[in-house]
């Protein structure tokens, strides 16, 4: 079957890409012919250089304006490497023209990633919904919705009761989230994996051989800002005397540090897979965290922690997402049991998928 997806793909964001990377693989393994569908939505707009109704956002990223080249460059390199995209490339300006891919292939997928994330899009956008897959094949697999409610401007409940009544197959990523749209669709929502949990750390280990940083260190990734995330990790490293590698626009308040802002996906894992502690509030530094066994907590907030506290509540490591962490806390994992969980939720995850493409 010649299957086209539809994701964040092009986001400068470490998860957005490696999870578009792991569902083109699952898929091609499985014996699909797969293209990433190149659409870029408004939201893309914010990894331009220079973003005039954003002064600060442009601000910021000229004062580190080598290390954002040489992430855009590493970005580009790695989907160059990895992706296998349509030829034409689609914007959110003239997303009618999408219309024409009915006649390219035979399913579309849209997901994973927080496409259905109504407040990050701003709103419903539509090709995230497969408005433009005629009669073809609509199979959801893994959207995120990322939050359990959304500002009432931004949802649309009847337009998405619409879009989902097309769908042949509906899936999410967080049981959390499955109540926000289960009332608008007569079909029910199944919940499955993330695809970078699809695979597995030797799917990864080409990656993870990338060579970023000697000797022992803390691994800080800060996906949005959390002032207590940043005293943990200074609590941590003066604890442990290890240093602190951490990936931010800015300059962070940590002794003992580097920020490596300018590094690609491919690094992102190779620091997760060497480090000696994960400290983060980010969901894909915890996925491949504990595909790599790495020891690790997670910081998450109550809007937005929904897809880490389900992920690891399901593979039964709940403790490690906390709200204050020392370094007395880091207990040893249980990692043969946390694969076996792993294991039934990856064949659960595939049989949806075999289901939906047969």
């Amino acid at each position: 079957m010649k299957i086209g997806t539809i994701t964040f793909h092009g986001a400068l964001n470490f998860g957005s890409a490696l999870q578009s990377h792991a569902l083109q693989v699952v898929l091609e393994n499985m014996g699909h012919e797969v293209q990433i569908i190149d659409y870029r939505s408004h939201d893309y707009e914010q990894y331009k250089l220079l973003q005039l109704r954003h002064p600060k956002a442009t601000l910021r990223t000229l004062r580190c304006l080598n290390r954002y080249l040489s992430r855009k460059t590493a970005f580009e390199d790695f989907s160059n490497k990895y992706f296998g995209m349509t030829k034409k490339s689609y914007r959110w300006q003239n997303e009618e023209e999408m219309c024409e891919l009915a006649d390219q292939f035979d399913c579309f997928i849209c997901g994973s990633d927080q496409i259905w994330n109504l407040d990050c899009t701003q709103g419903v956008v539509g090709p995230y919904f497969l408005s433009f897959a005629g009669d073809r094949r609509r199979v959801a697999y893994a959207p995120s919705l990322a939050h359990t409610y959304f500002r009432p401007e931004n949802f649309d409940e009847q337009l998405v009761s619409e879009l989902l009544s097309r769908f042949d197959f509906l899936s999410v990523r967080e049981e959390e989230t499955v109540p926000l749209f289960q009332p608008l669709v007569d079909a029910p929502i199944d919940v499955v994996l993330d695809p970078t949990l699809l695979l597995d750390s030797d799917d990864y280990a080409d990656m993870a051989s990338k060579d970023v940083l000697q000797g022992e260190y803390i691994f800080m990734y800060l996906l949005r800002e959390c002032p207590e995330l940043i005293e943990s990790t200074v609590a941590m490293t003066e604890a442990t005397g290890m240093k602190v590698a951490y990936i931010s626009d800015k300059n962070l308040d940590i002794p003992n540090s580097i920020n490596l802002f300018g590094v690609g996906p491919e690094e992102f894992v190779s620091l997760i897979a060497h480090a000696s502690l994960i400290l983060t509030n980010s969901f894909h530094a915890t996925v491949f965290s504990v595909l790599f066994h790495r020891p690790f907590r997670v910081y998450a907030t109550d809007k937005s922690g929904a897809r880490m506290r389900d992920l690891l509540s399901n593979i039964g490591l709940s403790d490690r997402c906390v709200d204050v962490m020392c370094a007395d806390d880091i207990a040893p994992c249980e990692w043969s049991d946390v694969d076996s969980r792993l294991d039934s939720l990856r064949e659960h995850s595939c049989a949806y998928l075999r289901k939906a493409l047969s």
